[in-house]
């Protein structure tokens, strides 16, 4: 009886003999070793290639396109660098209630939900943002055009400023507010100190002009109050005309009542 040798197709197209097929796919794997013949693995797998592809999504689709807890996770990428954030973002979801509770919630409430201060600080960012975005217009945008222009600031800004206080607006070269400052002045003990901060700050901030403003305790303003305050203003316009800053006006208010030092040719 004839004996049929097993024959299976060579990789050229010729045949070769069973018995050598497993040297054949032994070299089709490299020459042996730990992990021969093993496939590469994919490239961007695990952590790191899913935050990569969150970010994607986010630049080519927008974060509207993410799920409450998406969003918590990418939130998360910021305090937990290396790790799988899907699973905490999901269990904090369902801790708190819903997205709004989470990020309004307490660093202490974060921090009894197992979070690190790291990541208990990202939860909180967009609160914080929040509360910027709420804040009426920055003060730069508030232009002092005349005096019924800081009048008007006067009422609205500072109604609940403390009576007594000493407050300064430094202005841009367009008098519009850069800041709106309280200066502790010691109870006008020390004036050479005050006017020294006050022209450093303008400095600082690169006033053109500034306006001060003392919240009168009483109506009329004492005198002593008055004398102190127009010595220190003076002083100030003095040595401001070597910094290329005006002093505009000093007042004082109490109730929608006003007293200009520069109306009353004091400055």
């Amino acid at each position: 009886m004839t004996k049929h040798c097993g024959l299976i197709p060579a990789p050229e197209g010729g045949v070769r003999r069973a018995g050598e097929a497993g040297s054949v796919m032994r070299r089709a794997g490299g020459r042996g070793g730990k992990g021969a013949g093993q496939a590469a693995p994919f490239k961007e797998t695990g952590p790191a290639g899913h935050r990569g592809r969150m970010r994607a999504r986010v630049l080519t689709s927008g974060a509207a396109s993410l799920a409450d807890y998406e969003i918590v996770e990418m939130l998360l990428f910021i305090g937990v660098p290396r790790r799988d954030t899907k699973p905490l973002a999901k269990a904090l979801l369902n801790r708190f209630g819903s997205l709004g509770a989470l990020l309004s919630a307490s660093p202490d409430g974060l921090r009894e939900a197992g979070l690190s201060e790291r990541a208990a600080a990202a939860l909180g960012l967009p609160a914080a943002v929040a509360e910027c975005l709420s804040r009426p217009d920055p003060l730069t945008r508030t232009p002092m055009r005349d005096w019924d222009a800081v009048l008007a600031y006067c009422d609205t800004r500072l109604a609940d400023a403390p009576p007594g206080q000493l407050r300064v607006l430094f202005l841009d070269s367009i008098n519009h507010i850069i800041a709106d400052e309280a200066v502790d002045d010691g109870g006008g003990g020390a004036p050479e100190l005050t006017q020294r901060h006050i022209l450093l700050r303008a400095l600082d901030l690169h006033a053109t002009a500034l306006v001060g403003i003392r919240m009168a305790p009483n109506w009329p303003p004492p005198v002593a109050m008055i004398e102190g305050d127009a010595v220190l203003m003076q002083a100030i316009s003095y040595h401001a005309q070597n910094l290329s800053l005006t002093v505009q006006d000093h007042v004082f208010l109490r109730r929608g009542q006003w007293l200009s030092l520069r109306q009353q040719r004091r400055l």
